[in-house]
């Protein structure tokens, strides 16, 4: 019986944590999960600093989840 390396290719994860800017320019984000194979994230969510719906656009990617 001989004991061989066998180099195993690493396994990708699924979702990808990503930070998300709001356009109204105003340095508000926050951080979310998304599929790998999808395009950029465009939400539409609430800013505080402005108190309005605004888009936010994907600016990042953080990590591999």
């Amino acid at each position: 019986m001989f004991l061989t390396t066998v180099n195993l290719a690493k396994a990708k994860s699924k979702t990808v944590l990503v930070q998300m800017v709001s356009a109204a320019g105003t340095g508000y984000f926050f951080n979310t999960k998304r599929n790998r194979q999808r395009d950029k994230l465009v939400l539409r969510k609430h800013d505080p600093f402005v108190n309005k719906h605004v888009l936010f656009f994907e600016k990042r990617k953080i990590r591999s989840i």
